[in-house]
């Protein structure tokens, strides 16, 4: 059975046309643009198009991935309600303290904890695997709770 992708979001003309990413390599670009791109910060929303959905059509898991070209580092968030800690952030340098540090999600501000920036290589690894695995949480990385910072 072929995969149907993952789904990513993170412009307005993605709410109409979502952006496909089917390989390594399409993470890659999509990092690229990110980086490249004239949002400060900015930060795409991902999804597997082959994991369940809700009831009501949503899904029931999304990686959100955040760049920053500045200090090359980035951030991630997953939400998955099929693993023990539902609701987790990449986990960096402790000793950076809680933050927070903003990412921009299609203009919406979304704070993360300054400690969860990791460096942009270990995003890029981990959105791959969140490609090639269909949609599952990263191993790659270390993962802490997502809480109040």
């Amino acid at each position: 059975m072929s995969s149907r992708g993952i789904t990513a979001f993170y412009c307005d003309e993605h709410i109409r046309s979502p952006l496909i990413l089917f390989s390594p390599a399409d993470a890659d670009a999509m990092l690229d643009t990110l980086l490249e791109g004239d949002v400060c910060q900015p930060a795409a929303q991902l999804h597997s198009l082959d994991r369940p959905t809700t009831s009501a059509g949503f899904p029931t898991h999304l990686l959100i991935v955040g760049v920053r070209r500045d200090r090359q580092v980035g951030v991630l968030s997953s939400m998955d309600g099929n693993c023990r800690e539902s609701n987790v952030v990449s986990v960096g340098n402790l000793e950076l303290g809680q933050g927070p540090v903003y990412y921009s999600l299609n203009g919406e501000g979304n704070d993360f904890p300054l400690s969860s920036e990791i460096p942009i290589g270990k995003v890029r690894e981990a959105v791959k695997e969140f490609v090639a695995s269909g949609g599952m949480r990263p191993t790659c990385i270390e993962w802490g709770e997502a809480g109040t910072w």
